[in-house]
């Protein structure tokens, strides 16, 4: 389900990132436990490009964009060294304090800071990082020029940018590729098809949000946390009229229904970079957590290695 046109006049970076606030700073006890396949699937990826990138003699600076709880700093801050220095930032205070727990808990010797996003600025120097991190947040992120031309600003020449866990647009299958793929959703992620067709039908949504509300505990805090934002921006007058919980996911991962074709956004958002290294992964539409769906996901990928729901990939700066 698209949004509405009324939605979509009334979107700008300022109102989408004040939702991207507001939602991850009320989600962010539940957000390791809600996104487990990030924690899960992510950290071989991470450990590769620490040890691929990361690790220098000379003195090295990282930031990590829209870092949350701290999925990648913990990875990368122990290897780091005392003399470098590990820069988090996120839209959320609150997120930001759980980061700042999470490492205070582990063995990092490197200069940490921790900083606040607003109106999608990096608070940090020109020329003054040389890795940009950013695992699962370029899909949150309205505009995606002023988010290049920061990085472009504060990368040092020849600078990296590396970039994770992004709802690849490319999925296209020959017919039985295609087929394959929606065997292995049927048979493995039934209640993941029946929630979406329910959330693409306004009064189906409601009546199973009732009804979820009543039978779990969880889904009542989720219901209860998607009421308290529409809420809130009504009463800071930046909407004028309530969102379904749907509708607040969407502009939430604003970008993750259309996702990204990597050589249209080297065109266009990131000119002024050079692809390093790239690849697609996820090639079911899920993470296979079983043999047969494992099976079903190397032959696929084998075959169709472009055609995964997930894309990463490693940028320089020119």
């Amino acid at each position: 389900m698209k949004l509405s046109k009324r939605i979509l006049q009334q979107l700008d970076s300022k109102l989408v990132q004040k939702i991207n606030e507001t939602y991850h700073n009320l989600e962010n006890i539940c957000y390791d436990k809600r996104h487990d396949e990030i924690l899960n699937y992510e950290q071989i990826f991470w450990k590769n490009i620490t040890n691929k990138y990361l690790m220098k003699k000379e003195p090295i600076a990282c930031l990590d964009y829209g870092t949350g709880t701290g999925f990648v700093p913990e990875i990368i801050g122990p290897c780091l060294k005392e003399e470098d220095s590990l820069v988090s930032c996120d839209v959320s205070d609150r997120m930001l304090k759980i980061c700042q727990t999470k490492l205070k808990q582990i063995s990092v010797s490197c200069n940490c800071s921790f900083h606040k996003i607003d109106d999608g600025l990096i608070p940090v120097p020109d020329n003054s990082i040389d890795v940009i991190t950013i695992n699962s947040v370029l899909h949150h992120i309205f505009d995606l020029n002023c988010f290049a031309a920061e990085c472009e600003r504060i990368l040092k020449p020849s600078g990296l940018l590396i970039v994770a866990h992004e709802p690849n647009k490319d999925l296209r299958l020959p017919f039985h590729g295609s087929v394959l793929r929606g065997f292995a959703k049927v048979l493995f992620r039934p209640k993941a098809i029946f929630f979406r067709i329910a959330e693409s039908i306004p009064l189906m949504e409601k009546f199973m949000r009732a009804i979820l509300s009543k039978v779990s505990e969880s889904y009542r805090r989720r219901n209860k946390m998607l009421i308290e934002i529409s809420q809130q921006m009504r009463n800071e007058n930046l909407l004028d009229f309530d969102l379904r919980g749907t509708e607040i996911q969407q502009i939430v991962d604003f970008h993750a229904q259309s996702g990204f074709a990597l050589k249209e956004l080297l065109t266009t958002v990131f000119s002024k970079f050079e692809l390093v290294e790239s690849e697609t992964y996820c090639h079911l539409g899920f993470f296979a957590n079983n043999k047969l769906a494992g099976l079903i996901e190397r032959y696929i990928k084998k075959n169709w290695p472009d055609a995964g729901k997930e894309l990463r990939f490693v940028l320089k700066r020119i």
